[in-house]
């Protein structure tokens, strides 16, 4: 019985989240870091890794934000180990940088900047010859420079990649609801998995399975009764951008431009995401970026042959006004609102 559960446990990590993905690009990344495997195939499993961050990620910012760092890696010539080790970290450990990043202002204003020198400074070399798992456990905890409530976390995804057979990646969420807070706990409860012949992946995927909310449970639901992705994901786009946030309300609508196939309607969106890059450079004292923006974002909307469900029709139009506004040197009295029909 055991075994069907941990096969079916293994099945839903593998197989339907996919994210032995970003597990394999990043072992994909190390080979070729050190030669010992091709850099076009590294690319390549970052490439899909890449693509399938909606399938882990709940938050559509935090999608954009890890898109953007991914291809920030994708045009490096050399890598640290831990950015080779990053895709996994992030994608796995994800709610505890998703908290991190909501809790500091600040570092939601920059997290890319944050993200990308977070894993640029990992000093991880020093602990591979390390034979002592307890010690390599410690010693990440007090390097990382995060807050206590997840660097214990954060710190078990590393050290899963420094060493798969001694350690088990943990999230909050499934520490918390088994009670594994620290280190002493959390040893014996690898060394049971380890005893019992489980792998602790294998353990981990199980555990996962039962305790955490998995944003691709709720994608499959959403499937089953017919809830329309591109229309919930408008809804999000409406509220942010109706509250001024231009700048998150368009990674919201490049989600939607993602998942819509429609040649004609991705035009389309593509006009309306270039119009509220516009409206985010206006809004930061870059009038000359956003008429220029706004130069490509209005003959997409106006030549928009596709229906889509927001008021497309009344936005073109305020955007041929914003842009002979800002032609003139007038400033714009007020911002148009997104509508979802």
């Amino acid at each position: 019985m055991e075994e069907k559960i941990l096969g079916s446990a293994q099945y839903f990590y593998i197989h339907i989240e996919k994210r032995s993905l970003p597990l394999e690009a990043s072992k994909a990344l190390v080979n070729s870091c050190r030669g010992k495997g091709s850099h076009k195939l590294a690319l390549s499993m970052l490439e899909r890794a890449k693509k399938h961050l909606s399938l882990w990620l709940s938050d559509s910012s935090q999608v954009q934000i890890y898109k953007r760092y991914f291809g920030h890696l994708a045009k490096k010539d050399e890598l640290t180990l831990g950015e080779c080790f990053s895709p996994f970290v992030l994608v796995n450990a994800w709610e505890s940088f998703y908290d991190i990043l909501i809790a500091d202002r600040e570092k939601r204003k920059g997290s890319f900047g944050w993200i990308r020198e977070f894993f640029e400074s990992l000093e991880i070399e020093s602990l591979l010859d390390d034979s002592d798992p307890k010690g390599v456990l410690e010693k990440l905890i007090s390097s990382l420079d995060l807050p206590e409530d997840h660097s214990f976390y954060v710190a078990t995804h590393i050290a899963y990649m420094i060493n798969p057979h001694a350690f088990m990646p943990l999230t909050k969420s499934t520490g918390e609801a088994i009670g594994v807070r620290e280190s002493r706990a959390y040893f014996r409860l690898v060394e049971n998995a380890v005893k019992k012949g489980i792998k602790p992946i294998e353990a981990y995927a199980f555990l996962h399975l039962l305790y955490e909310d998995v944003p691709s449970k709720g994608i499959g639901v959403d499937h089953i009764l017919g809830i329309d992705r591109e229309l919930e994901l408008l809804k999000v786009a409406e509220r942010l951008w109706n509250a001024g946030e231009f700048y998150e309300a368009h990674e919201v609508l490049e989600e939607v431009w993602e998942c819509v196939k429609d040649k004609e309607k991705r035009e389309c969106y593509q006009g309306v995401i270039r119009f509220a890059i516009a409206l985010h450079h206006y809004r930061s004292g870059e009038d000359k970026k956003a008429e220029n923006v706004l130069k490509k974002a209005v003959p997409q909307m106006e030549r928009c042959g596709a229906s889509l469900p927001i008021n497309l029709r009344e936005l073109s139009l305020q955007s041929k006004d914003i842009l002979h506004r800002l032609k003139e040197g007038k400033a714009v009295d007020s911002f148009p609102t997104l509508k979802v029909i």
